[in-house]
């Protein structure tokens, strides 16, 4: 399995929506693509990557990346409809590195925007790729203050949570109501600043010990690693991670969806949780 973070953006998102967009792809180039531009002039990768402005628009390439990418970075604080950075060893291959956006299903103003880490980035228990992973997570979301976003191995890569599949709760719903219920928990979770300040804010978040790091972002909200590494991420540690979050989840009993057996998420209802 491979990582992924995604990250939904609102309109009370720190700069806008296209501020957010611009902050992960640029993020992503200053991290886990860092290397790929490289290879990119070399010839040794198969690269693409666009913006479509609405769905009816035609497609506008950035070739190459490493001079395409202020034109890539104005679209971008444009709010379009789609958008994508695409590395692959051989062509149609496995994803390397894959960063995409959409507003689609969420719907106009907002936007959800994802990174998906191929296999070959680093293990599940590779400690040093999981602290880079992370790091990507804060430069991405510093300036910005998300209404959500996750990163882990049990992200599915549809812009449904966890929670969205075993609550059985409308993406729409979900995003909509971001700054009253947060939207899922994974790996290692981001929880927009209402919703952290409801929760004590990052020293009551540490205090907790389900958090092997908290992160507090500059523009509000709060990044909480629940395990060195993902494959750390244990029954154990996905019940202290929903322990500490459980004031600010959604209501409901869980449900298990087989169609999504991957998803990890503890089985109680957390508005009437009691430890």
């Amino acid at each position: 399995m491979s990582l992924r973070a995604i990250a939904t953006f609102d309109v009370s998102t720190g700069g806008g929506v296209g501020h957010g967009l611009a902050a992960w792809f640029g993020a992503a180039l200053a991290g886990p693509l860092r290397g790929r531009l490289e290879q990119e002039q070399q010839g040794t990768v198969f690269f693409s990557a666009s913006t479509r402005a609405t769905e009816r628009a035609p497609r506008q390439e950035y070739q190459p990346l490493a001079t395409g990418w202020e034109a890539m970075r104005q679209e971008l604080l444009s709010e379009p409809e789609t958008a994508h950075v695409l590395y692959m060893r051989e062509h149609l291959g496995k994803p390397l590195v894959h960063v995409r956006s959409s507003t689609i299903r969420l719907r106009r103003p907002n936007a959800e925007a994802q990174l998906l880490f191929g296999a070959d980035c680093g293990g599940l228990d590779d400690a040093g790729f999981c602290a880079g992973a992370v790091e990507f997570l804060v430069a991405a979301l510093d300036a910005v203050n998300p209404a959500f976003a996750w990163l882990g191995a049990d992200a599915p890569a549809s812009e449904e949570t966890n929670l969205d599949w075993v609550l059985n709760r409308r993406v729409r719903d979900s995003v909509r109501e971001a700054r009253k219920f947060l939207r899922g928990y994974s790996w290692t979770t981001v929880c927009p600043e209402e919703l952290s300040v409801r929760l004590g804010g990052p020293g009551a978040l540490a205090a907790t010990g389900a958090f092997h790091r908290v992160v507090p972002l500059s523009a509000g909200g709060v990044v909480l690693q629940a395990t060195e590494t993902a494959a750390a991420y244990t029954d154990n540690a996905v019940r202290g991670v929903f322990e500490a979050l459980h004031p600010v989840l959604p209501p409901g009993v869980p449900q298990f969806d087989p169609a999504h057996p991957e998803l990890r998420y503890f089985p109680a209802d957390a508005s009437r949780f009691r430890g």
